[in-house]
């Protein structure tokens, strides 16, 4: 144990724990490697709202709703742009397969766009956006999610907090990816914050009432902050038009709000997601075009520090260190999760996860 009650725990460990886990739920041992490697790649970046923590409510969720087995289907292929209806299955494994076939649309067109309606909770965005990176191209990826945003100015949940995530291919050290929420925090890091008694930064929420709180239990049961206040409010809309509207999908508060509720359990969302890929070489030959990346990324980190700053970082290369630092080390848990995912175990009959 750590002075902060975290135990540190390799990320192999937590990551067949994950898939035993998922694989209870009658669900194909690819995709709980899948759905498992998705949440150990977001804590090994530091990413917690989106990792391990989110096990038990994903488990649940299978047994209550979520399908374990959707039947993925193309209901619409054109060209370079295609329509996948997710079967209410995971986010992760629906999020997949999308990329995968936008990536090969993107090697056949130069650019390829996938969106993917009736499916749920898919992660972090940045796992679909280095899927993209990783074969020399460039991604935008988004998705919508259950309403607990109101339009600026407004007190009704009307949007979600609707992320979206640019991904731009480079070496180990000069990969870029920006995956950001549009609200100045996610809602995940607000319950991390209530797990653990702790208060908000000002900025991050809203009551009941539409006036700021730092308290983690009203702001659950109150609104999300748009980042910069209409400008992420703007942000939202634009992504739920991408992903929702554009897929067919449910929009606004058409999608249920069950799992918003739940501390426990995900129930189904019905989410949509959008994935757009661009294939470099069409513009200029890959190496060049990383090696301008790297002179831009270069001037960037030669930038005069500001007082009290001791590092510039580009989008994503603290969460790069930090992978490569906790794939040796491991990942630290706190001990609020650990002891849910010894009750998950408990449920399950299997062996609790330890650090030995």
């Amino acid at each position: 144990m750590s002075s902060k009650q975290e135990t540190i725990i390799k990320s192999e460990k937590i990551k067949i724990f994950a898939i035993d886990a998922l694989k209870s739920t009658s669900m194909s041992g690819e995709d709980a490697k899948t759905i498992a490697d998705t949440l150990v790649e977001s804590d090994l970046k530091g990413v917690y709202s989106h990792g391990i923590q989110l096990l038990p409510r994903y488990v649940r969720g299978l047994k209550n709703g979520i399908n374990p087995k959707p039947n993925i289907k193309i209901t619409n292929d054109s060209g370079p742009i295609a329509t996948l209806d997710g079967d209410c299955g995971m986010g992760q494994v629906v999020s997949v397969k999308a990329m995968k076939l936008a990536i090969k649309k993107a090697k056949t067109h130069g650019t390829g766009i996938v969106v993917a309606r009736n499916s749920n909770h898919l992660g972090a965005l940045a796992y679909y956006g280095i899927m993209a990176a990783s074969e020399n191209m460039i991604s935008m990826c988004t998705t919508n999610a259950a309403s607990i945003m109101a339009p600026w100015g407004g007190t009704t949940e009307t949007l979600g907090n609707n992320p979206i995530c640019w991904t731009i291919p480079g070496d180990d050290t000069n990969l870029v990816v920006l995956d950001m929420a549009v609200s100045t925090a996610a809602r995940n890091k607000i319950r991390v914050a209530a797990a653990k008694g702790e208060q908000l930064p000002p900025d991050w929420a809203f009551d009941k009432e539409g006036q700021p709180t730092q308290d983690p239990q009203k702001a659950l049961d109150g609104l999300i902050a748009p980042m910069a206040g209409p400008k992420g409010f703007g942000l939202a809309v634009i992504m739920e038009i991408l992903s929702g509207v554009l897929s067919q999908g449910l929009i606004g508060k058409e999608l249920p709000r069950d799992a918003i509720s739940s501390t426990d359990i995900f129930y189904p969302t019905k989410t949509s997601h959008y994935f757009h890929v661009i294939d470099i070489s069409r513009f200029c030959p890959i190496e060049t075009f990383k090696q301008r990346t790297k002179e831009l990324s270069k001037q960037i980190h030669e930038s005069n520090l500001a007082k009290g700053t001791s590092q510039i970082f580009m989008p994503g290369e603290i969460e790069l260190q930090t992978r490569r630092k906790r794939l040796k080390e491991g990942i630290p848990v706190s001990e609020t999760v650990l002891m849910s995912l010894e009750r998950l175990a408990k449920e399950l009959n299997l062996p609790r996860l330890e650090n030995s």
